[in-house]
């Protein structure tokens, strides 16, 4: 299924994601055809109001209102722990849906999402933004097998939004963007507020440290020599096209099967660092 003309529906309305979409779509007109017509936002009916009015939108009571109204939907909450239970509303209704980092929290969910979207054949893509950016394509260039790959971003366990799984994803997706998914072992431990995982491949090695004041996405790649990126950061409209050209091509960005995986390397490093 494609969908060249649709009224998209947005759950959530704190984050700046919420934004991010509404700018791409209705105000830089990036996908003619394409556009945020409802929003749903209990987390910050406040935020809603402002990008009602800015925007636009039509503010919808529940999320069942704005699921029925809308041909396909973004989820943009900020608490990945509140994406599944609008996630399965959306696949029950088989409307093409995106969520937005982090996937999910937990394995099960997850994986419960992707089997639904897949059995139902339905339209799935979400995550971090920072996979996408088109500063990675050197850096997968310069991974070969025998590489060590280090990804560095911030992350703070502390933060209100879940936790390191606010923005501890992030790193991971990076490194799943650019690794694969297939990694065979993973270690983690805590230093004060930095973190640092070690996560084995067959054929690599690599590492995720993040700290909560780190700016910067950095990846370093050592091969014979010494190889360090700093990742340009625009990502404003990464999300917004991933989901557009979903839509419009009726393909998904990747296989659903990755979401999964992110959300297993994250699990487990929280786990070993006892976060």
């Amino acid at each position: 299924m494609t969908l060249i003309k649709s009224n998209l529906g947005l759950i959530g309305a704190q984050s700046s994601h919420a934004r991010f979409f509404c700018e791409a779509f209705n105000r830089d007109k990036l996908h003619p055809g394409l556009s945020i017509s409802y929003i749903h936002g209990a987390d910050d009916p406040q935020a809603a109001g402002s990008l009602r009015q800015e925007f636009g939108l039509e503010l919808c009571d529940t999320e069942e209102e704005l699921i029925a109204k809308s041909d396909a939907v973004a989820i943009v909450l900020r608490r990945g722990s509140a994406h599944f239970s609008p996630a399965m509303k959306v696949l029950e209704a088989k409307k093409p849906l995106y969520i937005d980092k982090p996937f999910t929290l937990s394995v099960e969910e997850a994986n419960a999402i992707a089997e639904t979207a897949k059995a139902n054949k339905i339209l799935l893509a979400g995550g971090s933004s920072l996979k996408a950016l088109q500063g990675l394509k050197p850096v997968a260039q310069a991974i070969l097998p025998g590489s060590t790959v280090i990804v560095s971003y911030a992350a703070d366990r502390k933060s209100e939004y879940d936790g390191y799984w606010f923005y501890g994803i992030h790193a991971v997706e990076t490194l799943l963007a650019l690794c694969g998914p297939g990694f065979t072992s993973v270690s983690a431990f805590r230093n004060g507020e930095s973190v640092e995982a070690i996560v084995a491949y067959p054929d690599k090695c690599s590492v995720i440290m993040t700290s909560p004041d780190m700016a910067d996405l950095r990846v370093t790649v050592l091969n014979d020599k010494t190889q360090s990126f700093n990742v340009p950061m625009d990502y404003h409209h990464v999300c917004p096209n991933e989901f557009a050209e979903m839509l419009k091509s009726g393909k998904a960005p990747r296989d659903y099967s990755f979401y999964v995986k992110s959300v297993e390397l994250l699990k487990a490093i929280a786990d070993a660092a006892e976060l």
